[in-house]
């Protein structure tokens, strides 16, 4: 765990200790720096003392702070109980790169509430930058920054890695889309690589390329695909998304802002020489015969082509037995991409997916009290719990039914509720999902389920507890192993 470091005690350590000794204060405080940095803090160090500071003004600093699991780095931060002080730390730089990392550090910082001050130290011409409220960059006097650390009443907050939310930053086209319109998002550093690879190699020439963007839920992968799409529009290129399920109202509201969105039931009917990217999302639905007319499509029009994919998001057992996934990666000539799944996702209810699926596997989970179960011993009391549960709060979600049978699934979903198909490639804040008598644990610790149904159930469990960004409300139905299973992960 970090902690909060004077940074002249810092230097003073670093000038007169072993380099173990060094190394253990270090660690003491959760500190990775790298002697460059040192140098840089230094030459900050003295250009405040220069202004007059006293002691305190260099107490209470995060040095090389990052935001878990998205890996957002900030060289210092100080948290006050009013606001919080960031300082960039740079040997040289040009304006137009310190701007757009303060920009990006405000928007990280501005999700937990206080009034933000952003400055940027350059060592070697000890030239101090800081944003104004319009978001102007400006030089100012060290003493700027002095004025500021002096007035600061620091806040002593014990643990740092609480206040930061990683699923703040996961903005969905579908459930966020007038964020996303307006380009309101940051991409992570893997991200922001894959864009620009598959940018520049789009713009080089009319040609036929293929690409795939692979990763597990949570990991970004959709929003990456549509800001490749965003990006190659605002470029006045041509894009069509072929989406691999029932569209929802993200991308009603993409095509009311000009996007060319269709199912994969009509894309037969669009001419893709008309395009210079065709986006193919959750790919991995797809039937044989249209991946490979697909291709074989995009080959006589002479454009682009992303297969968006999670090999994991399949509904039906034939979905599963075609692995449409790994048809995708033999495509000739595909450039593949696969996105960290560590990234972007809710760290404690990851765990716990994974363990809920298999009763063999063990992670230590950090219990945070994002996780509830509820236990119900009939169907009809399940469903009466689940009804009364509030709509701002819980995003309810059910199975997809057979159109053909009625499924014992059907008895405790209410039919207002978005079913498993219909919820593909979306998120929402907070998701409440049942588990029914029908499901228990094979020989080798899989999930199965012992009922007949059209759609696989354990494939569609996954598909709705995997919608979720913060929080997971799991209503069990007389079954007492997945209850026992599931408060042995919590415990």
């Amino acid at each position: 765990m970090m902690k909060p470091i004077n940074i002249l005690s810092l230097l003073q350590a670093k000038q007169s200790l072993q380099e173990d000794a060094f190394n253990d204060y270090l660690n003491h405080f959760g500190i990775s720096i790298r002697a460059g940095e040192i140098e840089d803090i230094k030459a900050l160090a003295e250009a405040l003392i220069g202004v007059g500071c006293s002691t305190d003004a260099f107490d209470s600093f995060y040095v090389g702070y990052k935001i878990p699991q998205i890996g957002k780095e900030f060289d210092l931060l100080r948290f006050g109980a009013q606001s919080i002080v960031n300082v960039e730390l740079k040997a040289s730089s040009s304006p137009e790169k310190i701007k757009k990392q303060l920009l990006r550090n405000k928007y990280y910082l501005g999700f937990l509430g206080r009034p933000v001050k952003l400055f940027t130290f350059v060592s070697a011409s000890k030239v101090l930058y800081t944003l104004d409220d319009d978001e102007h960059l400006e030089i100012v006097e060290s003493a700027g920054l002095g004025e500021w650390l002096t007035k600061q009443q620091v806040d002593d907050i014990q643990r740092l890695d609480e206040l930061f939310n990683p699923s703040d930053y996961l903005v969905s086209p579908f459930n966020a889309t007038d964020r996303f319109l307006k380009g309101e998002y940051f991409l992570t550093h893997q991200q922001e690589e894959v864009r620009n690879q598959i940018i520049a190699s789009i713009l080089a020439s009319k040609a036929t390329r293929f690409f795939s963007i692979s990763g597990n839920a949570g990991t970004g992968k959709t929003l990456l695909a549509y800001d490749i799409g965003r990006s190659l529009i605002d470029d006045m290129r041509k894009v069509l998304v072929i989406h691999c399920g029932q569209l929802n109202n993200g991308h009603d509201e993409l095509k009311r802002n000009g996007w060319s969105v269709v199912p994969i039931t009509y894309y037969q009917h669009c001419d893709f020489s008309k395009y210079d990217l065709v986006i193919v999302d959750e790919a991995q639905r797809l039937r044989l015969n249209q991946l490979e007319d697909i291709v074989e499509r995009i080959g006589k029009a002479m454009c682009s082509c992303i297969f968006s994919h999670d090999r994991l998001q399949t509904l039906a057992a034939g979905e599963k037995a075609r692995n449409l996934s790994a048809r995708i990666g033999s495509i000739k000539s595909i450039v593949s991409y696969n996105l960290s799944d560590k990234i972007r996702t809710n760290k404690e209810i990851a765990d716990f997916i994974k363990m809920l699926f298999n009763n063999k596997k063990t992670f230590p989970l950090s219990n945070s009290g994002n996780i509830r179960v509820n236990y119900f011993n009939t169907d009809q009391s399940a469903k009466a719990y689940l009804d009364g549960l509030s709509e701002l709060k819980w995003k309810v979600l059910r199975f997809t039914p057979s159109q053909y049978d009625n499924e014992h699934h059907e008895k405790y979903s209410g039919v207002q509720y978005p079913t498993s198909h219909r919820v593909i490639g979306q998120e929402f804040d907070a998701v409440a999902v049942p588990i029914d008598d029908y499901f228990s644990y094979g020989e080798n610790g899989d999930l199965v389920y012992k009922g007949k149904a059209y759609y696989d159930p354990p494939s569609m469990l996954f598909q709705n507890i995997t919608r979720t960004r913060k929080k997971l409300n799991l209503v069990i139905i007389n079954n007492a192993e997945l209850l026992a299973r599931c408060l042995a992960i919590l415990r």
